[in-house]
This record gives structure tokens, C-alpha cells and sequence, in this order.
């Protein structure tokens, strides 16, 4: 791997190392994406959805039916409301939602962004939420945000762009940051294509099923930061 190869460009800017930070579970604790959908699945919602939610959970077990698991519920969720009302409601509970910190890891954002290096959060969440919350961390003007992202649908809004596992490589390369990563620092299982494609791979609050998933996928290069 080379040292060019782990450069991110902005027009204007000289490159700098690009290193990518998960969100959800490695800067805070919880998943705001998963708690906005339950919020959102209320009343007569929550009576469409649970006919099809086992079927919504077990396609959320596999990376190659993730998103259809996510959609399908989201799609219940957001019947009868637009873009706008949604984005409005991700806004407000994102601004609301209680925000547990994870010092150590917030601690190597400002580490990173001090040695000069270009900071990538990589979330799942959608982007409205995600982006309330940096702003909440006192980050949201500095880092980039690559996120979910949401289209209009026939009867509400729907999911346009899904960034977890594989699919979280792919939002990062539409959005300018191709892999591979000088660093890449994540909890989660989805997200082993990311940190294959990392020179450092960095491991932190997994659980077992994470942590023998990444393991299996990274191999040996893998820090276990809480080992």
C-alpha cells in the first residue's frame, strides 16, 4: 500500500491522509438510525410493521440484504410523509436524543485532525441525524460526513443510498474517498470491507460476533484497542 494511495484531495486543499471513524457505537454509544426508525414506527405504523418484521430482521442479518431489511422498514415508517417532514423530525430528534460519548475515541478524532490528517465519519445513520449529532460533538465543520441518504417515494420517502458494510466503500469512493485508508476505526462487524481496506485497522466496543467477524476478515493486523 502506498503512502499516495491513502491520500484524500479537496479541491484547493493539499492532500492529507484520509482516516475513516464509524459512528454510531465507536463515537457514541447506541444507533441513532435504528432509534429514529422506532420513533418514526408508531400508532397504525407499527401495525403495518409487524407483520413483515421477521422478515425485516432476518434480511438485516446478511451484508448482501442489509439494506433491503432497512428499507423495508423505513418504507412503513415514512408512508405519508415527504422528504421535508422527514428531514424535519431526523433534525429534531437527532437535536434531542441523548448523546453518550465515547471519550477515548473522540479524543483520537482530535488527535488525528491535530496531526493534520483528514477525518471521514462513515455512518449508516441517515444524514440529517448523523450531521445534528457532529454538530452536537463539536464536529461538524470539521470532518467530512459521508451518510445514508433518503429519495422521494410513491407514498413517502425511501432509502436512496445505504452506506454500511460493502456498501459503505462505495458511498466513500462516489464521495472523493476512494480506499484504501491510512486508518479506519469501527465496533461493528458491517463494517470488516472497511477496515480490510484500511493500512490500520482499528477495532473498538465490539462484541464477540464482532470481534470473531473482523478478526476473520482483517486477520491479524487488526488492533483490538480494548484488548
Amino acid at each position: 500500500m502506498t503512502a499516495e494511495a491513502t491520500l484524500g484531495r479537496v479541491d484547493g486543499e493539499p492532500a492529507r491522509a484520509v482516516v475513516v471513524y464509524d459512528f454510531d457505537g465507536t463515537l457514541v454509544e447506541g444507533d441513532i438510525g435504528a432509534a429514529f426508525i422506532r420513533q418514526l414506527l408508531r400508532g397504525w405504523r407499527r401495525a403495518l410493521a409487524l407483520p413483515v418484521a421477521p422478515l425485516g430482521f432476518a434480511l438485516m442479518r446478511f451484508d448482501a440484504t442489509r439494506a433491503l431489511g432497512v428499507a423495508l422498514f423505513f418504507r412503513i415508517a415514512s408512508l405519508g410523509r415527504d422528504l421535508t417532514t422527514i428531514d424535519a423530525l431526523a433534525a429534531g430528534f437527532a437535536g434531542a436524543r441523548p448523546l453518550r460519548r465515547r471519550e477515548r475515541e473522540l479524543a483520537w478524532v482530535e488527535a488525528d485532525l491535530a496531526a493534520g490528517k483528514r477525518i471521514v465519519v462513515a455512518t449508516g445513520a441517515f444524514e440529517t441525524l448523523a450531521r445534528v449529532a457532529l454538530r452536537r460533538l463539536g464536529l461538524e465543520h470539521r470532518v467530512v460526513l459521508v451518510a445514508s441518504t433518503l429519495a422521494p417515494g410513491r407514498l413517502g420517502a425511501r432509502l436512496h443510498r445505504h452506506c454500511n458494510g460493502a456498501a459503505k466503500l462505495r458511498a466513500l469512493a462516489d464521495d472523493g474517498f476512494p480506499p484504501p485508508y491510512a486508518k479506519a476505526v469501527s465496533d461493528s462487524w458491517a463494517d470488516a470491507p472497511l477496515l480490510a481496506a484500511a493500512r490500520e485497522a482499528v477495532m473498538v466496543n465490539a462484541s464477540p460476533k464482532s470481534r470473531t467477524a473482523l478478526r476473520r476478515a482483517v486477520g491479524e493486523r487488526l488492533v483490538d484497542a480494548d484488548a
